[in-house]
């Protein structure tokens, strides 16, 4: 029983110095990290107001038809430039080729019949003269010739006016421009009203843009923005306020706001299409603000956050709301306070909660 109890001892001892001397082995806590911290501190930023838009030209016409008829000729595809005064479509009515016909027709009859009708006034005007013809007789013949001019001047001023109609299908265009839509095809039926083609003109590039009925007062005629097109992310490009219209529209609230781009490039010119996405960039003062570089940023899906160093020098990661990008820093909404230290750099990945090394 002693030997028993004796053997148990000196296991359990030599147990508990192979613990102590396993503690004593690892026991060295491993370097902290070095890292670069940046000590939060606001700072004036300009004060942007952004709103969406879209690239159009400075003009837009529809062109549509005046008379139904089949359209036999529209030569100009999507994305043909073509001249102020040009023919872009023509359309033949046979209804009105018909009409035209007629009074062709009843012009030429009407002509004779005052051919006929001044032969008979200089002969009965001759009898009269010589007292050949009675009084009622030469007033019969003036009142007829009278009517017969006036049966031509109504033919005439009827042919005319389908002359005029038969114009109606021969439409030119009133501007210079693009052709951005064709809607009816050669050989089909144009009625009256229909659009056949749009056709802009972009030679002024302007945005039209919508703000809300509280920020619209921001705006004035002339004010200087700045602008940004999707299809051109490298180019930042300058616009003027040119209208402001002051009717809202009550549903939405909000005021539409056209700005024209100035200083556009040729390069840019063709590059830039009617239809583009763009946004409209509104300074108006400045406003305080916390930035940070942009690349420090850890971004777990759709969360963004930073290493926060606290009092006992431990990187603590903390989740932020970030707002507008300013080149290379971002603006921080919420999640960081003035004076607090966020890493920067660091020599080795680091992890939550993990102490490190501030560099000095």
């Amino acid at each position: 029983m002693k030997t028993t109890l004796l053997i148990t001892l000196y296991t359990i001892t030599a147990l508990l110095a192979s613990c102590s001397g396993s503690t004593t082995d690892t026991g060295r806590q491993p370097t902290p990290p070095n890292v670069s911290v940046h000590t939060i501190t606001a700072s004036e930023i300009p004060q942007d107001f952004i709103y969406t838009g879209n690239i159009e030209g400075d003009r837009r016409v529809s062109l549509s038809t005046k008379i139904m008829g089949q359209i036999i000729s529209m030569p100009f595809d999507e994305g043909s430039l073509v001249a102020a005064g040009q023919s872009v479509v023509k359309i033949k009515s046979d209804d009105i080729s018909a009409k035209r016909g007629q009074v062709k027709a009843n012009l030429t009859e009407a002509q004779a019949a005052l051919k006929n009708v001044e032969i008979n006034y200089q002969r009965i005007k001759s009898l009269y003269e010589s007292k050949s013809a009675t009084k009622k007789e030469m007033d019969d013949i003036e009142m007829a010739y009278h009517m017969a001019k006036a049966r031509v001047s109504s033919v005439e001023e009827m042919e005319k006016e389908v002359s005029d109609v038969m114009e109606y299908g021969d439409i030119v265009t009133p501007i210079k421009g693009y052709v951005i839509k064709k809607i009816a095809q050669e050989g089909d039926m144009a009625v009256p009203g229909m659009p056949l083609l749009i056709i802009e003109d972009m030679t002024t590039l302007k945005i039209n843009t919508r703000v809300p009925e509280t920020e619209v007062h921001l705006f004035k005629k002339g004010d200087r923005v700045k602008v940004h097109i999707d299809a051109l992310p490298e180019t930042e490009l300058t616009g003027k306020v040119d209208q402001i219209n002051p009717g809202g529209n009550p549903a939405s609230r909000q005021f539409e706001v056209k700005v024209t781009l100035d200083g556009v490039s040729n390069a840019h010119r063709q590059a830039i299409k009617s239809g583009m996405y763009a946004r409209v960039i509104l300074e108006k003062g400045f406003t305080k603000s916390v930035l940070i570089p942009e690349n420090i940023l850890i971004r777990r899906g759709q969360l963004e956050g930073v290493f926060v160093i606290s009092d006992n020098n431990t990187a603590m990661l903390r989740w932020i709301r970030t707002g507008n990008q300013n080149g290379d820093r971002i603006e921080i909404l919420s999640g960081l306070q003035d004076g607090e230290k966020i890493v920067i750099t660091s020599d080795v990945k680091i992890s939550d909660g993990q102490k490190v090394e501030v560099a000095q």
